[in-house]
């Protein structure tokens, strides 16, 4: 009776075990449909537009095993090579209703923060130069350098003298590299709001070595003459880059205006110095 009664249990256990794997690899392990892709971590500056246009360059074409790891291993590859994509840091199975029915993709994205003009396109860059697929014509310009709350989106920089690269690769040039370094310099500064291009065609003084090397435009297409990059050495051949912030600072907080209300101001010495003929209104502060 022990003995009948010992194979009866392991008749059982095999039994349920044989209809326990059909039930995980028809129902679990091979889902019905593919996985959602779901982005991790997605950043704020984020588009729905941009969200959607990564998810679908990876988003499984049919079912796949909840164990297949060749999926991810395939999935990561794909993502190293978006330009939108810095680092891949984890692509795993998730469970949403079922067992491995979402794709779960964790990254660190190169967040755009200037438009680069190079003759008939403005093309998007990040902090480090990599240039981004997305580009932009002259019409579509001024919707996306300035939101409908009239805050400024992202500024653009001008007279670079290197073509542009593919996207995903290192935009060459010190130019660029000087402009970038001012836009991430008036980043988030209230008085900065209305300077919407950083124009650098004059680096290294290669068009006049007496005039600024890097001009700041307004959107009221007015200039203010920043000169030397930030970084440069020689900075007793103009005043400290924390004055000239000042001098902003302090043109903006007097007329209301980070030009001062005048075609140019130049910011670059002892004290600001306005056009002969400004207004005698924009005189306070600086020389006429």
């Amino acid at each position: 009776m022990h003995a009948l009664g010992t194979v009866v249990f392991v008749a059982s256990l095999g039994v349920g075990f044989y209809h326990l794997r059909r039930y995980v690899e028809r129902d679990v392990v091979f889902p019905d449909r593919p996985p959602r892709v779901v982005l991790k971590n997605r950043p704020a500056w984020m588009s729905d537009a941009l969200a959607i246009q990564i998810i679908k360059t990876v988003k499984p074409a049919g079912t796949h095993s909840a164990f297949d790891r060749q999926l991810l291993q395939d999935t990561a590859m794909i993502l190293r090579t978006n330009p939108w994509i810095k680092q891949v840091k984890q692509v795993r199975r998730a469970y949403g209703q079922r067992p491995g029915d979402t794709l779960e993709i964790d990254c660190e994205y190169r967040a755009p923060i200037a438009l680069v003009h190079w003759k008939d396109y403005y093309w998007l860059v990040d902090g480090q130069a990599v240039k981004l697929p997305e580009q932009y014509t002259a019409q579509q310009l001024p919707g996306i350098v300035v939101g409908p709350n009239r805050r400024l989106n992202i500024r653009v920089i001008e007279g670079v003298s290197h073509p542009p690269v593919e996207s995903g690769q290192v935009w060459p040039g010190e130019d660029l590299a000087a402009g970038l370094d001012l836009v991430k310099l008036l980043y988030g500064q209230v008085y900065a709001d209305e300077i919407v291009k950083v124009d650098v065609s004059n680096f290294g003084g290669r068009l006049d070595p007496k005039e600024a090397q890097i001009t700041l435009v307004t959107r009221y297409d007015t200039q203010i003459r920043w000169g030397r990059p930030i970084n440069a050495r020689d900075f007793f051949v103009e005043v400290s880059t924390p004055q000239k912030l000042a001098y902003l600072r302090d043109v903006w907080t007097q007329f209301h205006r980070v030009d001062g209300g005048m075609p140019w101001i130049d910011i670059r010495f002892d004290r600001i110095i306005y056009p002969a003929d400004a207004p005698r209104t924009a005189s306070a502060g600086g020389t006429r």
